[in-house]
């Protein structure tokens, strides 16, 4: 990619569209990047093996978008959404897997997809939208999901199984 001759990236140079299997390779170099950088705990394999769940499927409030570049056509963005209904008959919705290719990390990409996914969770009415984030999350991005409206509001505990539980 060329140097951008602006900090931003023209919300109108980025298509969001629904994932592709073709956009495979491009999702995992996405999230190698951010493996190699933040440690996310990337399996591969399990990556290929859920290829299918990424793909909007009718009746199942889950699917995943993608950010293109218009320009040169590079995927330079990913994010899964889903719409769950909770004990109270609420929906609510998530944001998973949200990773931008790295020479677009600041250019506002992530925003642009992160509208687009709130507007579509809205639509299947959903009430909230969440982002669940390791605890040992880099402040940075913090402080980015913070400024655009996202609030902490629960601390959620985990324990790994292993063979000796």
């Amino acid at each position: 990619m060329e140097e951008q001759d602006e900090e931003y990236v023209d919300k109108h140079d980025i298509i969001i569209r629904n994932y592709r299997t073709s956009d495979y390779q491009a999702t995992l170099e996405i999230l190698r990047q951010l493996h190699n950088t933040y440690d996310i705990g990337l399996n591969e394999q399990r990556w290929k093996e859920s290829s299918g769940l990424r793909q909007f499927k009718p009746n199942l409030k889950r699917i995943t978008l993608i950010a293109e570049y218009k320009p040169n056509g590079e995927v330079v963005g990913m994010g899964m959404l889903e719409a769950v209904k909770n004990n109270l008959g609420q929906y609510i919705g998530y944001l998973d897997n949200w990773a931008t290719k790295r020479e677009y990390i600041g250019k506002r990409v992530g925003e642009i997809l992160a509208k687009r996914a709130i507007y579509i969770l809205k639509s299947w009415g959903c009430e909230s939208v969440r982002i669940n984030i390791g605890y040992n999350a880099d402040k940075k991005l913090i402080n980015v999901i913070g400024k655009v409206g996202f609030n902490p509001i629960l601390i959620v505990l985990e324990k790994k199984i292993t063979e000796e539980d």
